[in-house]
């Protein structure tokens, strides 16, 4: 068989709200929610000047079911873009934008295809004959629990065999159990790739056969951290190889920066402002955490006040400038000494033991979870971060306790 090449992205999240922006500066704001389709232009570009046969968009085009009308007439043109350059465009729906929204539906070009509600296979062919089956099915509503992976079923022999599914593996913590499978699945299905989309996370979870959530194109929030892109994939014979091509505006990152033992304030400033400026210099757009490192205990060092204070200077000293690397957040890296001991009082003592057990966060979030204005912005806390929480609350302990 020939070589096919194609893109595979999922989650692209094109109108995302990015809530809770109202504290940053406009200029910021404008390009955090300009970011995800930015993102997505850099992948139509990238799939341009690579020359590839088709893009496999595997999930979540848009972030709600009621999908805005601009970015919808902005998202055609992109595909406008693609027609012109010869490429073909393979398209299913999610949980986020399900077919049963309610939206002004708008004609794509002829080089769309969009799977409908029931698995379909859908035939690629290259001008030298060579084949592509690409099977799938888009969410018709936002819960979709049934294993559709049962739906899919290889209808020939030739060519390549590829499988679009936005959903979730099964057992895995934190998601919810959409549209799930094994990986015994997706091998017994005999299939040459799995284009997975649901996870934001970037990862091969198969080798053989190949199957790759690529993430989210761009990150959104401290979770989604690191590099986001899509994949070129490149199929010739028996051979498949796997490229991950970074598209993201912004990048949330953390810093860890060492502190000497009674460094002065100044010390403090001037070191945080060096890693901004030399992050700043290469380029990076950056949404930025970061973890001072102390080898000291001394109460002034740690001051929740002190860090406050140089958070307002770094965003002051940015926004002055209309920086794209912005910190926004300060905090003390995790270190065994910065907790209160058992030994302090019998009342701390209680209180730690208290901490260190603590388990019941969906009871003390119950009313956060419940509020209707919320809610709608908040995902299921996983074990990380659940952990950062009870960390930040030692710190916050610590601090009442030493001054």
């Amino acid at each position: 068989m020939s070589q096919i090449r194609f893109i595979h992205t999922a989650d692209l999240h094109l109108d995302s709200p990015f809530a809770g922006l109202s504290h940053l500066p406009d200029y910021l704001v404008k390009a955090l929610r300009e970011s995800p389709f930015r993102a997505f232009q850099n992948i139509i570009e990238t799939a341009i000047a690579q020359k590839v046969d088709f893009i496999i968009i595997a999930g979540d085009l848009f972030d709600g079911e009621n999908r805005n009308l601009r970015t919808q007439v902005r998202f055609r043109s992109e595909m406008e873009r693609l027609d012109r350059a010869g490429i073909e465009v393979y398209i299913i729906h999610g949980n986020h934008d399900h077919l049963n929204g309610s939206w002004i539906q708008l004609e794509l070009p002829k080089n769309v295809t969009v799977f409908g509600g029931k698995t379909d296979v859908k035939v690629y062919t290259k001008q030298d004959g060579t084949m592509a089956s690409l099977y799938g099915f888009s969410y018709q509503q936002r819960h979709v629990t049934e294993r559709m992976i049962d739906t899919y079923r290889k209808t020939a022999s030739e060519g390549y065999h590829i499988g679009l599914l936005h959903g979730c593996l099964e057992g895995v913590s934190g998601h919810s159990p959409y549209a799930p499978f094994t990986i015994k699945d997706l091998v017994e299905k005999d299939f040459n790739y799995w284009a997975l989309g649901h996870i934001h996370k970037r990862q091969v979870i198969s080798e053989l056969p190949l199957a790759i959530y690529p993430g989210n194109i761009q990150g959104r929030n401290r979770k989604e951290s690191g590099p986001k892109g899509c994949f070129l994939i490149t199929m010739e014979n028996r051979t498949i190889s796997k490229n991950f091509i970074e598209s993201a505006e912004f990048i949330w990152d953390t810093v860890v920066i060492p502190i000497r033992e009674q460094a002065s304030f100044d010390e403090i400033l001037t070191s945080t402002r060096d890693v901004i400026e030399h992050r700043k210099q290469a380029g990076s757009k950056l949404l930025l955490e970061l973890e001072l490192e102390l080898s000291s205990l001394e109460p002034s060092l740690i001051s929740l006040q002190l860090l406050d204070d140089l958070l307002a200077i770094l965003q002051d000293e940015a926004e002055q400038i209309e920086s794209l690397c912005w910190p926004y957040k300060i905090k003390i890296a995790n270190h065994q000494e910065l907790v209160l001991t058992h030994t302090e009082t019998p009342f701390t003592s209680e209180l730690l033991a208290l901490a260190e057990g603590f388990t019941d966060f969906e009871g003390a979030l119950q009313s956060l979870y419940k509020h209707p204005g919320a809610r709608r912005y908040l995902d299921v806390l996983d074990e990380e971060e659940r952990k950062g929480l009870l960390e930040e609350s030692r710190q916050m302990l610590f601090q009442l306790f030493k001054t």
